[in-house]
């Protein structure tokens, strides 16, 4: 890669990152709306450990420490919405490390081929899948210090992975009055991230679009409902589904992580049709996740299973560019002999 390049390619991921820490901000003033002071003590333990962590890792490679590169906070801050409000310190700690851990294993920025923020919330809800998968109802405000002795419930996964319905309006999903991860249930802000995140350039439609329709399509032609009405009834046929898409679409971290993780700049393939399969293949391990697991956010074990071939499709991609120009040169030179 020219030098120039590598610089320019540098400064829109540190755009990008900057960009994820300040759409963290609405997510976390809702949270706080929601639970009080504590979302705001676990962001910034997350955000603090991912800085020392980095201070105390990045002079083991040759790239070295850069001050002005925030994606170790940006991962931080995506561990800590993907939690629960009720998550001790010790666990945004932990995932945090090993995000940074990741991330410089591979050479620091711009080099690892998992995503660092999907690796360490899976690596917690692995070691706490019960404390990590359980939420408090919106409203209950939580004591800063200490294990807080408040009835949890379990998120919205659970009723659709057993082939159920959630009971939760449409209104308190958008506005993210239901229990989850602190930063994954308030749909409208979301949307109002992810259309800023495709303003500035960061959010590419060729891996969100199809990721979006793969996990609406799968469920509307294999709907995983206990319950399915005779077709006898087309009507009550077409409205089953219909509630079955709108929980698909505004509970879970579905949404979330198709606008925050899905399209970061290093994981993701760079060429635009493999961008589309690599949207593809997510949404369907995602789905998956969804119908055979009851986490919440399936979609960081999704990831890490797709994050293994964006560059395999790159190459791919490119090989299949190859010999398309080598066709169209072919029968360029054959025309100009015929002539």
């Amino acid at each position: 890669m020219p030098k120039r390049h590598a610089r320019t390619q540098k400064s829109a991921n540190y755009g990008y990152y900057w960009d994820i820490l300040f759409c963290s901000v609405p997510l976390l003033a809702m949270s706080y709306f929601y639970y009080g002071a504590r979302p705001l003590i676990m962001m910034a333990v997350g955000l603090l450990t991912a800085y020392v962590a980095d201070c105390a890792v990045t002079p083991l490679h040759a790239a070295g420490y850069q001050p002005h590169e925030p994606s170790s906070e940006a991962f931080a801050a995506l561990i800590v919405l993907m939690m629960p409000a009720t998550a001790s310190y010790y666990m945004v700690v932990m995932a945090t490390v090993i995000a940074v851990l990741v991330k410089e294993a591979f050479g620091g920025e711009g080099h690892y081929p998992f995503h660092p923020a999907a690796v360490g919330l899976a690596s917690a809800a692995l070691a706490w899948p019960v404390e990590l998968f359980s939420y408090p109802s919106p409203g209950t405000i939580l004591p800063l210090w200490g294990e807080p002795d408040v009835p949890l419930v379990a998120g919205s996964n659970v009723s659709l992975a057993a082939g159920g319905l959630p009971s939760d309006s449409t209104v308190n999903l958008i506005t993210g009055n239901v229990a989850g991860p602190l930063g994954c249930c308030a749909i409208l802000v979301i949307v109002a991230c992810g259309l800023y995140l495709l303003v500035r350039g960061h959010l590419q439609l060729t891996t969100f679009l199809p990721y979006l329709v793969v996990c609406l399509l799968i469920p509307w032609l294999l709907p995983p409902l206990n319950d399915l009405p005779s077709f006898s009834a087309p009507w009550e046929f077409v409205r089953q589904r219909v509630y079955l898409e709108k929980y698909i679409l505004l509970s879970g971290a579905m949404l979330f992580g198709g606008v925050f993780l899905a399209c970061e700049p290093v994981t993701q393939p760079n060429r635009r049709s493999s961008r589309i399969i690599y949207g593809i293949f997510l949404g369907i391990a995602t789905t998956a996740f969804r119908y055979f697991s009851t986490y919440e956010t399936g979609v960081c074990f999704a990831l890490l299973l797709v994050c293994a071939f964006p560059e395999w499709l790159d190459r791919i991609a490119h090989r299949a560019e190859r010999m398309r120009f080598m066709r169209k040169e072919e029968k360029r030179l054959a025309r100009n002999r015929e002539s």
